[in-house]
């Protein structure tokens, strides 16, 4: 088989695939919540990010702490260095450590996911530190308050500070965030959302009140901003474009705001204990939390698929919650990516195909692609010919689908920087349509950036059934998929292990080097295969799963992954299929 004809059967797959999508969105359960009380009494937690490890990563501005949780409840929490530094928001950075601010020891902290904390002094006056992001350029981004600058900072920790132009500095700059159009957006509370670029240069949008201070990149390219003591959500477009939407009157101290699986903006609504959901397409749904959970604040998507939020208030004055996702059955839209990895190499651009499915029996307009998750790379989209790879149309156009039908795509990212292996969120928006949900391994691309060639794994599953279920007959039994490569990078040792993912699944994998030809394994099955990959060659494996229970259909959480690991411990191929019992 061909290199191009490998990645044409990548594609067709990849409908397959949506198929699992879309039942994926009509199963999910209603919403639930969870309470989880940090074991430090009155730590007021504030920021809170979903890290690289698979738990959630936090601050305690009171205690003076940076905390861990893991999906199932269990905490780590490690000091500050620095007493009473006030730590706040807290982003994942390029380098696979955590980065945070200490707003009024003006500092700039990074924490490893062992523990290990780092400090960096800003320089200059200012003890106001608010917002974090991590840029296009492979850099730390953050707001000062104190000093109305826009600072940046080098993972090395060399620094050079923005100050606003005279127009904002009226103004209180609050969250910052990296947008769809390789800018860093953030709110300014005297009525302003803020653009500035890597080089400085900044713009100003005006939004309807005083009063914006949270802000997210939304599926739909957008950014999506809170006000704090208004009852409104706000859009703007990277064009300037400010669309508002009113919530609950009594949501007065709305801060947090992040994308979800489901394709929805979440929020959180402080004083009225209520967690809020709006969709692309303006659909409002509020969730009214227990009155032991008290006041929410900021607001993540988790490994697991759930909305994690900090609680300020509550019995303890601090614990992390987490909300279910409800069914997102509202949109017709249905999204896969493949392959799930590329590793590229800095300015060399890696590709990948997309396809968007408009389940529903109205055509959906302006249907487009913009990554969620920052990273230091350029981003394209083209529609193609689903028969021939063909380009077609235009860069970073949108499409129209009709109902019914498919639209396939290339998707580009050129790497600016390095940056460890990140699973990329992709937002898939119609402009009359809700925006897809997002499943990891089915519609994320598994992205990283290195300054020298390295092995690029494009890795492709195929089960019996071809649907991408690996179906097992009955509790005890067996199963087997096959996955084929080419490595369409450089030659290199690489692990080959099977797991499944944050879920824990009754399941237990083994796998194999097979014969291309045949499918026989080379030796015994085992829990991994050490291997050497050389540049264009196309090995082959099989992947064998015996249950120990049952398994319920779930595609969107019970999954198996098979990773491809270099000596160095970064992933540089990856691919999944669903898994059930029957």
């Amino acid at each position: 088989m061909t290199k191009r004809s490998k990645i044409r059967s990548v594609r067709v797959f990849g409908l397959a695939l949506l198929v699992l999508a879309g039942i994926w969105s009509c199963k999910a359960g209603a919403q639930t919540f969870s309470d989880f009380t940090i074991p430090t009494g009155a730590s007021i937690p504030t920021g809170i990010i979903a890290g690289p490890d698979g738990a959630l990563w936090f601050t305690e501005s009171s205690t003076n702490k940076i905390g861990r949780v893991t999906t199932s409840g269990s905490f780590t929490e490690y000091p500050v260095p620095t007493a009473s530094s006030s730590p706040l928001a807290i982003v994942n950075g390029p380098d696979g450590a955590l980065w945070f601010v200490e707003s009024t020891a003006n500092k700039i902290g990074r924490i490893t996911t062992s523990g290990a904390i780092t400090e960096f002094q800003v320089p200059g006056l200012g003890q106001d530190l608010a917002g974090i992001a991590a840029g296009p350029d492979g850099a730390l981004w953050f707001t000062n308050a104190g000093n109305n600058t826009i600072g940046r900072v080098t993972t090395a920790g060399v620094f050079t500070s923005f100050p606003l132009p005279q127009l904002e500095t009226t103004g209180t700059p609050g969250g910052i965030v990296a947008g769809s159009d390789g800018a860093l957006w953030f709110t300014n509370q005297n009525g302003q959302i803020d653009r500035v670029t890597t080089s400085g240069s900044f713009s100003a949008f005006f939004t309807s009140q005083a009063g914006p201070v949270g802000i997210a990149a939304g599926p739909d390219g957008a950014l999506w901003y809170t006000y704090l003591g208004i009852p409104k959500v706000g859009r703007v477009t990277t064009s300037g474009t400010v669309t508002e939407f009113s919530v609950s009157q009594a949501a007065f101290t709305m801060v947090g705001i992040a994308a979800g699986p489901d394709g929805a903006m979440w929020f959180s609504e402080g004083n009225g204990n209520v967690i809020g959901r709006l969709t692309t397409a303006g659909a409002l749904s509020e969730y009214q939390i227990p009155s032991s959970i008290a006041e929410p604040l900021y607001i993540t998507p988790g490994p697991d698929g759930a909305m994690w939020f900090t609680v300020q208030a509550g019995s303890n004055f601090g614990s992390i919650g987490r909300i279910t996702v409800p069914a997102t059955a509202t949109t017709s839209l249905v999204a896969a990516v493949l392959p799930a990895s590329r590793s590229a190499v800095v300015n060399n651009a890696v590709t990948a195909f997309a396809t968007i499915i408009n389940s529903g029996s109205a055509a959906a307009s302006g249907c487009a692609i913009a990554p969620v998750t920052p990273v230091p790379a350029s981003f394209l989209y083209q529609t193609t010919n689903p028969a021939t790879n063909a380009l077609t149309g235009s860069p970073n156009t949108p499409a129209n689908i009709a109902a019914g039908q498919p639209q396939s795509f290339v998707i580009a990212f050129t790497a600016s920087a390095p940056f460890t292996p990140t699973n990329v969120v992709l937002g898939f928006d119609c402009a009359n349509v809700p925006a897809a949900a997002s499943v990891l391994g089915l519609n994320t691309l598994l992205l990283s950036g290195s300054a020298t060639p390295v092995p690029d794994i494009v890795a492709l599953a195929a089960t019996a059934t071809n649907d991408g279920i690996l179906h097992i007959t009955g509790s005890t039994g067996t199963a087997a998929f096959a996955v084929a490569t080419v490595d369409v990078g450089t030659s290199g040792a690489i692990t080959v292990t099977a797991d499944t993912g944050s879920a824990t699944l009754p399941l237990g994998l083994t796998l194999c080097q097979t014969t291309p030809s045949t499918g026989q394994c080379l030796a015994a099955p085992s829990t991994s295969v050490s291997t050497t990959i050389n540049a264009n060659a196309t090995p082959t494996f099989g992947i064998f799963g015996q249950a120990s229970g049952s398994i319920a259909f779930a595609p969107a959480a019970s999954r198996i992954f098979v990773r491809f690991v270099d000596s160095g411990g970064i992933t540089r191929g990856s691919t999944s299929v669903a898994v059930q019992t029957q």
